[in-house]
């Protein structure tokens, strides 16, 4: 893998001498420890299970959304508005646009656009050209106790009863609108030494002697290569490899286990929470404080995603979504931290941006000579006393060097500030007046090309629409 040169640093050094919170040695990925034992799991995974690719899930896909040149779902703004710079919008069948007993909340989007400078994926074959299925993505994570009823309603291998289902993801054409879902999910080894899986967590705990750890957010995602870059708030990245997608659907009937509350092997039959295709993490991403997914408890990152504050002294980032810069001479994907409006009292509380450079090809990030990922660039999100609402972040892009954040605002339309660097005080600096978006948008994913697009989701139930604006 390719190193960073130290020029490459030079910038983002120079601009964290008068803020600590800016220092990039607090921003390093190394590693997970527990690397080699992923591969292997996954590999045992392998050998037992059909895999299957994209582009033979988007041809089956059993949803069907719908495409539109204008707003598609009329909940999804306030009123009669539309985001500026509008351009194409995306929704979801009924069941998964949701009501107030949804399980399951859009955060995280990725195209095909991410995935390969020719924005296709795959070879053409008899009754299918790629080019006319570019896929896209979207990550759900799992609103634990949707419901409310405090009842372990689902049975997981870890024998504790509970309705953390984790994450999924929509694998979209974007022509036809057909979609399906594929669950996350993270491989072990269970007592009978047979590879099994479990939910995809804040914590990888399957002992029934540890606490319950709820579903990751999974508030952002980049496609890269064969590589999915999934958010892991409290560490870095869940790193998850499309060549090992699992079709359970493909098995004898009597070894998938359709049940949407269990999951894994179980006597010999497999679930996945009623899913056909599942994902099994294969790698992973994690700040120096954090060198696992399966920390004993009381250890920094044996926390919930809601548990980490945004404070002026943080130095560990939150990495709360993602997308992919083609747009410079290094690719970097850029991340960045939720804070709360309600805490942006002040400048130091608006969150962070981080940028982290990319191999040009592999997939893989850019590593530095001792093995890890180092980012060589990281500033403050805006903070403009002319408006009353500073933070909120949930999604940042870069196009050119000028940076693109989506602000959710409540029940409100959200907001897309487009900013600048100042490294002179290491904070972005806005350009333009802030931008109407839609209400509870979310991650931002970047089309390239003539024009350019921005591509986002809302959350909210009921107001569900996966849309894209110039920017």
């Amino acid at each position: 893998m390719a190193t960073v040169t130290a020029s490459l640093l030079a910038t983002g050094s120079a601009q964290a001498a008068a803020d600590p919170g800016l220092d990039l040695r607090n921003f390093e990925l190394q590693p997970i420890s527990n690397q080699a034992e992923l591969h292997d799991r996954v590999s045992k995974l392998n050998a037992d299970l059909p895999n299957v690719g994209v582009n033979s899930i988007l041809k089956v896909a059993p949803r069907e959304g719908t495409w539109s040149n204008s707003v598609c779902n009329g909940a999804a703004t306030e009123g009669s508005t539309v985001p500026e710079g509008f351009s194409r919008s995306f929704c979801f069948e009924d069941a998964d646009n949701g009501d107030a007993n949804s399980e399951w909340w859009p955060q995280g989007v990725t195209t095909v656009a991410d995935a390969d400078a020719d924005q296709t994926w795959g070879d053409p074959e008899t009754g299918w050209n790629p080019a006319d299925h570019k896929p896209m993505m979207v990550t759900w994570y799992n609103k634990d106790d949707w419901n409310k009823d405090k009842k372990p309603d689902d049975t997981d291998v870890d024998g504790l009863n509970t309705e953390r289902k984790g994450v999924r993801v929509s694998f979209i054409d974007s022509s036809t609108g057909k979609y399906a879902h594929v669950l996350l999910v993270y491989p072990f080894i269970n007592s009978s030494g047979n590879a099994s899986y479990m939910s995809v967590r804040t914590s990888q705990h399957y002992s029934t002697s540890q606490k319950q750890y709820g579903s990751l957010h999974a508030g952002g995602m980049v496609w890269y290569g064969y590589y999915l870059y999934v958010a892991d708030t409290n560490r870095g990245f869940r790193v998850f490899d499309l060549r090992n997608i699992i079709d359970l659907g493909a098995l004898p009937a009597d070894q998938w286990g359709t049940s949407k509350t269990a999951i894994g092997r179980q006597n010999g039959v497999y679930h996945a929470h009623g899913y056909r295709y599942i994902l099994p993490q294969s790698d992973g991403w994690t700040n120096t404080a954090c060198d696992t997914v399966e920390p004993p408890p009381g250890t920094p990152c044996d926390m919930q995603d809601e548990e980490k504050t945004c404070e002026a002294t943080d130095v560990t980032p939150k990495t709360s979504f993602a997308s992919l810069d083609r747009s410079a001479a290094v690719r970097h994907i850029t991340t960045g931290e939720w804070c709360d409006r309600a805490q942006a009292t002040d400048a130091f509380r608006t969150g962070r941006v981080i940028r982290w450079p990319m191999n040009d090809s592999g997939g893989t990030p850019a590593l530095d000579a001792n093995g890890n990922w180092a980012a060589d660039s990281a500033y403050r999100v805006p903070f403009n006393p002319a408006y009353e609402d500073n933070g909120g972040i949930q999604g940042a892009a870069v196009i050119d060097g000028t940076y693109y954040l989506s602000q959710s605002r409540g029940a409100l339309n959200g907001k897309v500030i487009v900013a600048r660097p100042d490294t002179s005080t290491g904070r972005l600096v806005e350009t333009a007046t802030r931008r109407t978006s839609a209400i509870g948008v979310e991650d931002f994913s970047v089309w390239p090309g003539s024009p350019d697009r921005l591509w986002t989701v809302t959350e909210h139930p009921g107001q569900r629409m996966l849309f894209s604006v110039t920017p």
